[in-house]
């Protein structure tokens, strides 16, 4: 399937690792032109010099996404760079303890408001002003099944990705008329940097309460997002798409 995006530039958030790393090694299979951002400033620099060996155009962008002047500065970049942005792919994004709301301090969700949904909301208003006036677009949010059906031990988590795709869902009816589209994309548990606590038992175990009886791999979400980034995906917007393994289904 050709997918137009050859040529296409686009931005990805917490592109260092993860989920935003095999997003870009997708997209670059494209032919996108690609900002990665990430505030991990040395493992930046490490993936865009691989990127950079395969002929990909990539540039790295150190990027605090809690901070809105860094978020105005990285969309600046790229269009400094490429000379606008097609795609925005918001996939920084941190995890939180696993303990019981009551037993919370303030201090544990300052970082996750912060980082999971203000970062979002700070990311896509630094860029909707150059896509509205280039009359086309595409935003894709990584949520997280937990906002869809938030659980214990994870409220504030679950919250910040329910805000998530409330405002995809938001933004898709605001920016439509502009030929933008946005979605959301919701994993169950994958196994990236932010997972990196699971043991290869609690792996076994967890498992087993999917139907495809593995948990989830970075590439299984990435796919997705190249796809909804795609000229194929001009009529999908305002969706919130789970990526689970049959986990839940809805």
């Amino acid at each position: 399937m050709e997918l137009g995006l050859e040529g296409k530039v686009a931005i990805i958030t917490g592109g260092a690792s993860g989920i935003g790393l095999a997003t870009a090694q997708y997209l670059r299979r494209e032919g996108a032109k690609l900002l990665l951002a990430d505030i991990r400033t040395d493992l930046l620099e490490t993936v865009v010099a691989e990127l950079s060996r395969d002929g990909v155009e990539v540039i790295g962008q150190a990027t605090d996404v809690r901070s809105y002047p860094q978020c105005e500065a990285m969309v600046a970049r790229a269009v400094e760079a490429f000379g606008g942005v097609d795609i925005l792919v918001n996939s920084a994004g941190i995890g939180g303890p696993m303990t019981l709301f009551s037993e919370n301090q303030l201090s544990d969700w300052e970082d996750l408001i912060r980082v999971n949904l203000a970062g979002v909301l700070y990311c896509c208003r630094a860029v909707i002003d150059q896509m509205i006036k280039r009359g086309a677009g595409r935003i894709i949010n990584v949520a997280s099944e937990a906002g869809k059906g938030n659980e214990k031990r994870m409220v504030v988590y679950g919250t910040t990705k329910g805000g998530v795709i409330s405002l995809t869902r938001g933004l898709a009816i605001e920016l439509g008329r502009y030929g933008i589209t946005v979605n959301a994309v919701c994993p169950a548990v994958v196994r990236t940097p932010m997972t990196a606590f699971l043991t290869e038992e609690m792996e076994r175990e967890w498992s087993k309460l999917y139907p495809l009886g593995r948990l989830g791999r970075p590439r299984d979400v990435a796919s997705l997002v190249t796809f909804l980034a795609s000229e194929e995906a001009s009529w999908i917007t305002g969706q919130a798409i789970s990526v689970n393994g049959g986990f839940a289904r809805s």
